[in-house]
This record gives structure tokens, sequence and C-alpha cells, in this order.
């Protein structure tokens, strides 16, 4: 746990809470026993709840998961009373670990201007790191798409199969993951007496940030979309060139094939069989016969 106060504000972070920790909260800032509960593990929907003298808030952030190569969702659980902001996560979260280094330091410009006022504009600079954190994420998919969409148009659309689907994954779990806090941030407006009158705008600034956020993945999802429609396009392009290819050549054997059966069957009435130059008149007649077929395709804009 760890603790930073200033005249102002307090604020705890717990990561991974203890029975301990839990107990502690229960205790000292009277949180209810179903909020206690939640905080034990990681729940899978966000939401925003009055209590007695605080709001309980439980946002998710997309986090890219190096091992699984897609963005996964993580919690962060606020408690905000009037003097003390409690967040409470499961996992390591690198924004939120510099934020809370940086506010560390007593001198630091960053504590001065988060941590000077109330809980309210401490959770709305939290807010503002997590989201420039997700908008650096959105930049690392956009490096992805831009690297996929060069490999599409120099001959890769096989090798990049796997890498569209990833990135789509990678997207769609962002914008799954986000999306609900467009309606927990509203709802926050409207309970923005709890704070003060002075709030609303720091709260609407928020909605607006992650609207931002939201129409950018948007516009990477329907460029990923397109790609993977361009790639199956041209994957379709190069099968059907190579059926092309290998029915021409299926066509042009079919009748040497033919030649070769009938003139190698045991019969005494085949004709030019008992030529001494049977051999290259064979040669000649299937080179012919190549060479018509060919002169067909073209003609037809076949080949």
């Amino acid at each position: 746990m760890t603790t930073i106060k200033t005249p102002n504000v307090s604020w705890i972070d717990i990561k991974e809470p203890s029975p301990k920790e839990l107990k502690y909260l229960t205790e000292t800032y009277n949180i209810h026993p179903l909020i206690i509960e939640e905080l034990k593990t990681p729940t899978v929907r966000s939401r925003a709840e009055d209590y007695n003298g605080y709001i309980y808030v439980a946002l998710h952030f997309p986090v890219f998961s190096p091992q699984k190569k897609i963005s996964e969702p993580v919690e962060i659980d606020f408690i905000i009373t009037p003097d003390t902001l409690i967040s409470v996560r499961h996992v390591d979260i690198e924004p939120l670990d510099e934020f809370i280094k940086k506010c560390k330091i007593p001198t630091g410009h960053l504590r001065k201007i988060a941590m000077s006022k109330s809980t309210i504009y401490l959770f709305y600079h939290i807010m503002k790191e997590l989201y420039d954190f997700s908008m650096r994420q959105l930049d690392h998919i956009e490096e992805k798409i831009d690297q996929i969409e060069e490999a599409i148009f120099s001959g890769q659309e096989k090798e990049m199969l796997l890498a569209l689907s990833l990135s789509r994954s990678d997207i769609l779990n962002f914008l799954r993951t986000l999306r609900p806090h467009n309606t927990l941030l509203e709802s926050l407006i409207v309970r923005c007496d709890f704070f003060e009158i002075k709030a609303k705008p720091y709260l609407v600034d928020l909605t607006g940030e992650h609207q931002r956020i939201l129409n950018m993945a948007e516009s990477h999802r329907e460029v990923i979309e397109g790609l993977q429609t361009t790639n199956e396009s041209l994957l379709n392009a190069k099968t059907n060139e190579i059926m092309k290819v290998l029915t021409i050549i299926t066509f042009i054997i079919l009748p040497l094939s033919f030649l070769a059966s009938v003139f190698g069957m045991s019969s005494a009435y085949l004709p030019l069989v008992d030529h001494p130059n049977f051999f290259w008149i064979m040669v000649i007649a299937m080179a012919l016969v190549v060479i018509t077929s060919l002169s067909i395709f073209k003609h037809k804009k076949w080949l």
C-alpha cells in the first residue's frame, strides 16, 4: 500500500489488496462490505455507484499483453471521498506507477498540480495520464498497421494473415474495454455536486478525451478491416492466377497424353508406326499441338 498525503488531499494506492489492507479500508473509511468484496478480485463490468459519503468507480483500461500480442482489460477501482482518493488494482500498470513516483516527490511539479485542490482534481489527472497511455498504445497500433500495409503491397499477403487477425483482435479488445467509460463519465458529471461545482469542466474534458481516443480507435479498426479485405482480394487473385495456369497446363497436356496413349497401343494398324522417323514425327506433332494451344490462349487473352 502506497500513501501520499498533502494538506488538501490524501491518495492511497493498493496493489493486490490483502485482507489486512481491506480491513484497514473498512475500519478507517467505513467502506461498504459489498465494495470490499468487489475489491478482492477483478470484475468484468465497469460501474459507478454512490455510497455513504463516497463514490465507487470501477474502470477497465486496455493494456497490451506481449505474450498474447493483443490488448487485455486491466481494472482499476477508485473510491473517491471528499478528502481521500483510494485506487485499487491487481497488476502493475506502467502509467499509474510512473504517476505515483512523480507525486511522491515533495517539490515535484505534478504533485503540486494534481494534489493541491481536491480528490476530483487528482482523479482527473490520473485519468488523463491513463488516457495518454491509451493514446500511445494507439500510436503503436498505427505503426503496426503501416508495417502490415507495406508488407501486403510487397507481395507478403499470406504472411500477413496472422498479423491482420491479431491487429483486429487487438483493436476490438481496445474498443470493447474503453467504450463503457462514456456512460460512467457522464454519470460522474451528474454527480459533480458531490465534489464541487467547479469540477464539472474537468469531467467534461475527460469525456472529450475519451471520445477522441474512441474515434481514433474506430479509425484504426476501419483501416484494419479494409486491409483485411484487400489482402483477401490479392490472395484470391493469386489463387485464381495459379488455378488458371494449372488449368492451361492440364489442357495442353491432355491432347499430348491422348496422342501418346493412342500410338503407344500394340496394334498392327496404327499409321506411321513403322516409319523410320516416327519418333520425330510425334515430337513435331506434339510441338504443333502445344504451339496451337498457346496461340489460342493468347488470342483469347487467357495468357
